[in-house]
């Protein structure tokens, strides 16, 4: 049985591709897998940069004083100098 010399040249470019497929398969799944957490953690960043613009935001209003009256007056129930407070008690 005589093998042609093109039938061989056929058979081992289809061994070197199929060869090359499982090579790079492992890498595509890599880079899939990669993709999938960069957007996760870019996610995360963005997260994390607007809890940072909120507590940047919160540490001003401590600074100006304002959040520490606020606290004062609703959980302390504290009023300024001069200042009437009244209570609501409905009933039930």
């Amino acid at each position: 049985m005589k093998i042609k010399m093109g039938t061989i040249g056929i058979i081992a470019f289809v061994a070197f591709l199929t060869y090359f497929i499982f090579l790079i398969r492992q890498d595509i799944i890599d880079n899939l897998g990669l993709n999938k957490e960069c957007q996760k953690l870019s996610q995360k960043l963005k997260e994390e940069g607007d809890r940072g613009d909120r507590l940047r935001s919160r540490l001003k209003r401590i600074k100006n004083g304002d959040l520490v009256e606020e606290l004062a007056r609703t959980r302390l129930e504290m009023i300024k100098k001069g200042e009437v407070a009244y209570k609501v008690i409905l009933d039930k």
